[in-house]
Formats: structure tokens, C-alpha cells, sequence
């Protein structure tokens, strides 16, 4: 019985101490005016070890009196991206390399009306620097580090012994050219057995993991370079830096050396395990690499055909350095990857798997079009009935740095232009990316046996700096992967 009592005294106390003027409004609709709003958030900045900074990226607030904010920003094409949601809660503002450090976000309540109070809002935020133009081949601009693997596509063979021979690095680089021998990756990709009968090679003469094909190597734009086995495990970091770096003249024999090493299975051939700290890079774009060093370090005896072991990396990472360059005054020109024998453009079946095998091998195609003239006979599956100039060997669609997209026929006119993205989260062992883009800005963008439907979506199956190859369900039917059912090819190459 006394309990009861205590407590009704106690709940007649707290009604009792009620403000009278919140009583009169509960049955009023109230809506917060912007500087209430903005008075009521309260935000700090601070830099990624949480001290608070004038230019921090990491921004935490609270709200008092307590309310419902959104916290957002805009995308470049002119959507929201919400940042936070909440009564408080913390969001990370942190804009692409070389964008402006002013940026804008705004604050947002709905009110019990419906309707919205909106408070805009500026901070200036830490901005990377633009990379050196070597480090973004190295490391990439997007994503601040790369993936770099052996790359037998050169001529068969990874490492190995060449004729110090001078001329034009990038024949090196593209063909093999000079190479006496080399390693020679095994057919089932897992380990070199060349590899493992050249130990004596090494220091130790052991083993360390980056003999396998599926070793790797990740070159970060802070100078670093980790060594990985197949199972990921370290084989040995260190630092790196470039020295001398100059791609202007296409016939020279090198663009700069790495200093370094930490680069995979590091080792003069016929040295007993000598590891040079210098290499001359022969061969660099976005996704190939080609380490060249002389015998005993000799690179003053450039063209007397000595001794010099050779290294070929690849690297399959850095999307949007391929598919469009780097910064924003980057373009790249795709044009109709026309041999005389293979197709550009045609059906298939959606078939799944490696995506690479339809991009280089033409895997699970049922028919295209090979040459211009063949186009002429597809109108039928154009938006307008006609031909449209954008079938010749002239044509070409522009990517930019800035994530615009140009169609141009083969005359030189544009045929349509709008915006593209590259949405690499969705990669997998079928497709690299997704490419976005306003329909019609591909060339000949139209879906086969559809009526002229321009997608907006494309799979990127294959991509490297010279080729790319697109895909499309029927009806955009993404989850149909591995069905077989119609889909339509695109084959462009770097023009």
C-alpha cells in the first residue's frame, strides 16, 4: 500500500511540473524556421585521428534540442547523397583528387506539416594533391594503390635474360623484343614450376611465394610497395620512388627508373641472388610494366647487347586509368575493334563465367557484324531505320576525365553526348565494371533484335588500355547470367 501511494505522488509531481506553454502546443502543428535549425545542429571537423581541424574530412554533430536531421551533399549529377541521418551522428566528407576543398552539404527536417526546413552549409575539407604523372600509373589517381601481377601475355614468359639492346623500350614491353629465355607460367596457373628450377638464382636458394602466377605486388601512392604470395601472405615491403620520369618521346628506351627492392622474385639472373636496387622501366601504362637491369648494373653499356633480366607485370585494377586516363583534362577515344576477322557487334549467349574470354576469345558469340558494310544491312535494329555514320572505321566514342561521353560519326560530327559512370563495385569473374551512360552515346548503342532500344547499363566484361568489351542481357536482364539467353556484344579498341 505504501508503494502505490509513493508512487502516485511521484506521478502527480512530474505532471505537475509540466511546462504549460508544451501543453498548449500539442495539438499544434510547429514547423522549425532554417536558423532554428541551424542554431539547434552543432558540428565539429576533425582530421582522421579525431583532432579537431579546419580542414578535417571526418564531421561528427548532435542536435539541441533534439530532431530528426538529414545531413546530404549533391553527386555531380545533381542527385543526393545522403551523408547521415539522426538525431546526431557522424559523415565523412572527402571529394576526388584535385576537386574544389570548398564544398557544400546541407541540413534537413520534415515537419509535422509535411513540410521541409532546409539550412545549406559550407566547409572547407582536406583535398589530395594531383599525383605525379608516374605514381598514377603506378598507384592509380582513383584509388590511391594497384594491383600489379606477372604478365606472360608479352611473350610467354614473365622473367628471364635478354640482350641489353637499347631501341624503343615499348617493343620490349609489347613484344618480347630481345629476350633470350625466360620463365614460363604452367597451364594451370598455380604455381611456375620454371620458377621453382630457377632457386639457385636466389640468395637462400628457397622458395618465397612469388613464384606463383598468382603472386602479386600492391604499389601504393605513398611510395610503398607490398610483396604478396597466392595466399596472401607478405613476402616482403619496402619503399620505392621514381627518378627521372618522361614519357614524351614514344621511341626511347626507358620513361625513368624505380628505385626499389621490393618488387616480386627481385633477382639478377645468373648473379647468385643479387637484388638490384635500381631498374630501368622500359614499358609503363595503366595496366603493364617492364623492369629492365643490366649485368652488374652496367646501364652505360645501353646497346652493346650484354646480359639484362627483364620483368613483365600487368595489372587489371585501375579501371578508370584504363578506360579513360587521368585528372580532369584525361580523354580517351574508343573506336570498332575491326581485324578483317572477328566481330564488333552482334548476339550471344549470356553465358556467364570469365567475362575476359568473350572479350579476347569471342567466347559465347552466335553471330555479328565484322566490317562498315555489314552494318548497312542492320538497320532494322536502329532507333531511326537509317544508318547513322557511326558504323565506319572513322567513328568513335570520348570518355573524359570530367565524366562526359561525346558519339561521333566517322566525319567528325557529333551524333549525341550526355554523362557516363564506371561502377566498379559490382565486379566479379564476370564483368570488371558497369558502364552508365545517357543512352545513345556509345556507338551503334542499340540492343540487338529489340527496335532500336539504347540501354543505359553495360557490362564491362573486358577491359585493358587498348581494348573493351560490353555487354547486355535481353531486356536488361542482369540476373539472368549463365542462362544463355540473348545478349548483345560490343568489341572497341583504343583509337
Amino acid at each position: 500500500m505504501k508503494k502505490s501511494i509513493i508512487c502516485l505522488a511521484v506521478a502527480a509531481a512530474f505532471l505537475a511540473s509540466c511546462d504549460p506553454i508544451k501543453e498548449e502546443k500539442d495539438l499544434t502543428l510547429y514547423n522549425t524556421t532554417t536558423s532554428e535549425l541551424d542554431g539547434a545542429v552543432i558540428i565539429t571537423q576533425a582530421d582522421v585521428n579525431g583532432n579537431p581541424a579546419a580542414d578535417g574530412n571526418y564531421f561528427s554533430y548532435t542536435t539541441s534540442p533534439a530532431m530528426m536531421v538529414s545531413v546530404y551533399n549533391l553527386n555531380s549529377d545533381g542527385s543526393e547523397n545522403l551523408l547521415s541521418y539522426g538525431y546526431k551522428g557522424n559523415f565523412v566528407i572527402a571529394p576526388k583528387r584535385g576537386s574544389d576543398p570548398n564544398q557544400t552539404y546541407f541540413l534537413r527536417v520534415v515537419n509535422t506539416d509535411g513540410s521541409i526546413t532546409l539550412v545549406e552549409k559550407h566547409a572547407t575539407v582536406f583535398v589530395k594533391q594531383e599525383l605525379d604523372p608516374e605514381i598514377r600509373y603506378l598507384a592509380s589517381d582513383e584509388y590511391g594503390s594497384k594491383v600489379w601481377k606477372w604478365d606472360p601475355s608479352v611473350s610467354g614468359t614473365v622473367w628471364g635474360n635478354m640482350g641489353y639492346c637499347g631501341g624503343k623500350g615499348s617493343d620490349v614491353g609489347l613484344t618480347g623484343n630481345g629476350q633470350w629465355w625466360g620463365v614460363t607460367p604452367d597451364e594451370n596457373g598455380e604455381v611456375t614450376a620454371s620458377f621453382l628450377e630457377q632457386l639457385q638464382h636466389t640468395p637462400d636458394g628457397a622458395p618465397h611465394g612469388d613464384e606463383s602466377i598468382f603472386a602479386s605486388m600492391v604499389i601504393d601512392e605513398d611510395g610503398a610497395i607490398t610483396c604478396y604470395d597466392k595466399d596472401g601472405n607478405v613476402i616482403r615491403k619496402g619503399g620505392y620512388t621514381v627518378e627521372g620520369f618522361n614519357e614524351s618521346d614514344p621511341d626511347a628506351w626507358k620513361v625513368g627508373d624505380l628505385v626499389t627492392s621490393s618488387i616480386l622474385w627481385p633477382y639478377e639472373i645468373n648473379s647468385g641472388g643479387r637484388i638490384p636496387s635500381k631498374f630501368e622501366i622500359c614499358y609503363l601504362t595503366a595496366d603493364k610494366m617492364t623492369l629492365v637491369y643490366p649485368d652488374n648494373g652496367d646501364f652505360g653499356g645501353l646497346g652493346n647487347w650484354g646480359e639484362a633480366t627483364y620483368w613483365h607485370f600487368c595489372s587489371n585494377s585501375d579501371i578508370a586509368g584504363m578506360a579513360v586516363g587521368y585528372g580532369k583534362t584525361a580523354q580517351k577515344d574508343w573506336t570498332w575493334d575491326y581485324d578483317g576477322e572477328h566481330t564488333v557487334w552482334g548476339n550471344m549467349g549470356y553465358c556467364g563465367g570469365n567475362g575476359a574470354d568473350v572479350g579476347l576469345s569471342h567466347d559465347g558469340e552466335w553471330w555479328g557484324v565484322k566490317t562498315p558494310d555489314d552494318f548497312a544491312g542492320q538497320t532494322g535494329h536502329s532507333n531511326t531505320g537509317a544508318l547513322n555514320g557511326d558504323e565506319g572505321e572513322g567513328a568513335y566514342f570520348r570518355l573524359t576525365g570530367e565524366g562526359n561521353i561525346i558519339r561521333v560519326a566517322a566525319d567528325g560530327s557529333t551524333i549525341n553526348s550526355g554523362t557516363y559512370e564506371i561502377d566498379t563495385s559490382v565486379a566479379n569473374d564476370w564483368k570488371v565494371a558497369d558502364l552508365k551512360t545517357t543512352a545513345g552515346t556509345i556507338l551503334w548503342p542499340f540492343e540487338i533484335n529489340s527496335g532500336g532500344n539504347m540501354p543505359t547499363t553495360f557490362e564491362i566484361v573486358y577491359l585493358s588500355s587498348n581494348k573493351m568489351c560490353l555487354v547486355y542481357p535481353d531486356k536488361g536482364d542482369f540476373g539472368s547470367l549463365g542462362n544463355w539467353g540473348e545478349a548483345t556484344f560490343w568489341h572497341f579498341k583504343a583509337k
